[in-house]
């Protein structure tokens, strides 16, 4: 994590607007890599195994790009650690891009989960209420393990920067 972490806008007295111009274009761009995602499994499903090698995977490199759009949305807009969801969601699509035959119907369930408990975050977010990032963690833990992370841990979505405290020396 960085040295210095960012604040939620939620904490401090940001303004809120440049999130609540976004919020509806990053909702169309996670519905079309919903979308994309569910047309690949559909279409690999109905090939059947023994062509699953030779699939197209175009509509998995379209919903990648989305993801990564909003990944960057959401960091010019101040929201690095709701923006780390989506990128641990890009990760995972972009495993099955060279593992196609891998990806269910419940992986693309687990990104679509997460990416509606981001909307959900950053509605609630501009509404005015005080959310925090931690209650992502569920869906953030779920699509880290699609991806084949190793390691997967609340402080990942910690506001407040890790550190030592210095203690005073035993007397």
């Amino acid at each position: 994590m960085n040295a210095q972490a960012p604040q939620s806008p939620a904490a401090g007295n940001d303004d809120l607007s440049a999130l609540a111009w976004v919020q509806d274009e990053l909702r169309r761009s996670l519905e079309a890599a919903h979308k994309s995602l569910r047309r690949f499994v559909k279409d690999t499903e109905a090939l059947g195994e023994s062509d699953v090698d030779s699939v197209d995977t175009a509509p998995l490199r379209q919903a990648r790009s989305q993801i990564h759009q909003s990944v960057g949305a959401l960091e010019m807009v101040g929201q690095p650690l709701v923006a780390m969801v989506l990128r641990a969601s890009e990760a995972a699509v972009q495993r099955f891009v060279g593992k196609p035959a891998k990806l269910t119907n419940s992986i693309v369930d687990d990104i679509e989960r997460s990416s509606f408990a981001v909307l959900d975050y950053l509605g609630r977010l501009v509404a005015g209420k005080t959310v925090s990032a931690l209650s992502l963690f569920p869906q953030y833990r779920a699509v880290q393990e699609a991806g084949g992370a190793e390691r997967v841990h609340p402080a990942d979505l910690w506001p407040h920067a890790w550190g030592w405290r210095a203690l005073p020396s035993d007397t």
